[in-house]
């Protein structure tokens, strides 16, 4: 069998998407993660990481073995903790607010996972657009898109991904595709929009270049699963978050145009209070949370479809 310890090191570089925060994570010095990793490299005769890019970047067979591999380390280190007597039972109420379109996406199973392990624990969620207030309405743990600013508050990130312009294969069938960010003008245009605003933005960057044309959608809807829905259905063109059509861009369901032309990067943080800090129970579900999300911080550290 391979060496589990470096197995285990190069599945939390993975996790933590830095060699550096590996090493914080497991008590090691930053030489030691790294040699680690380049010990396994040599003993399985592949490259798992590329370290020429920065942020790092997991190759093809990297991300296969991470995928294999990151199961069967959470799993002996559940062994380990029920072994030792440290999986007590959690219990008690948490209060956690979550972004609007991301709720099932991205806590449904790590929700499922706590709560069988924990019975005697309960999770109550607040899907909410609006930061709401730790005390005045009992929040445990937010997980937020948007950095808040508010003093007194721990912020951690998660995870960063960016938006996609995305449309149908039924749509680009019968409609020529745009080649330039000015031809997007002449298209259906599908946007994610307010009440108070009249005209949707797709900020776009291809190197010193920018185009953020204001525009009147012919569909406008302030909910991104249903701005996928209709993308899906060919209606037109859209702007979809990459945590969620990176699934139906890699069957071919959805197809990005304008790869070239990126939206800015946007990042999901978990926040909680400074001054009481996090309970057991929040601390526990936060983890879970981590460790649900540690594919798409890899896939994001690549960029490949999020």
């Amino acid at each position: 069998m391979r060496n589990l310890d470096a197995i285990a090191v190069f599945v939390e570089v993975i996790r933590q998407a830095s060699f550096t925060g590996a090493a914080r994570a497991l008590h090691m010095p930053l030489s030691t993660v790294s040699r680690k990793v380049a010990e396994l490299e040599a003993d399985l005769q592949v490259r798992l990481i590329d370290r020429s890019h920065k942020p790092l970047r997991i190759t093809e067979a990297g991300q296969t073995y991470f995928d294999h591999c990151s199961k069967g380390i959470s799993a002996l280190s559940y062994a380990n903790q029920v072994i030792r007597g440290k999986q007590e039972s959690l219990a008690g109420k948490l209060r956690v607010t979550v972004p609007p379109n991301l709720a099932e996406l991205l806590f449904t199973k790590p929700v499922d996972s706590f709560l069988r392990r924990h019975p005697e624990a309960q999770i109550q969620v607040l899907v909410s657009e609006r930061m709401l207030d730790f005390v005045d309405d009992r929040i445990d743990l937010s997980f937020r898109v948007a950095r808040p600013s508010a003093p007194n508050l721990v912020i951690r990130k998660l995870l960063t991904h960016r938006h996609r312009l995305c449309a149908a294969p039924s749509y680009l069938a019968v409609h020529q595709p745009p080649r330039l960010p000015e031809d997007l003008l002449q298209h259906t245009l599908i946007g994610f929009n307010f009440l108070s605003r009249d005209k949707t933005v797709w900020p776009l960057r291809k190197g010193k270049k920018t185009f953020e044309t204001p525009f009147e959608a012919t569909l406008s809807v302030n909910d991104y699963l249903a701005v996928k829905a209709s993308v899906r259905l060919g209606t037109g063109i859209g702007d979809v978050p990459g945590l969620m059509c990176r699934d139906e861009l890699a069957t071919g369901d959805l197809v990005e145009v304008l790869p070239d032309w990126r939206m800015p990067e946007v990042s999901l943080y978990a926040v909680y209070a400074g001054r009481t800090g996090l309970s057991k129970l929040a601390r526990a579900f936060l983890d879970d949370v981590s460790a649900h999300l540690a594919p798409y911080r890899s896939r994001t550290a690549s960029d490949s479809l999020l």
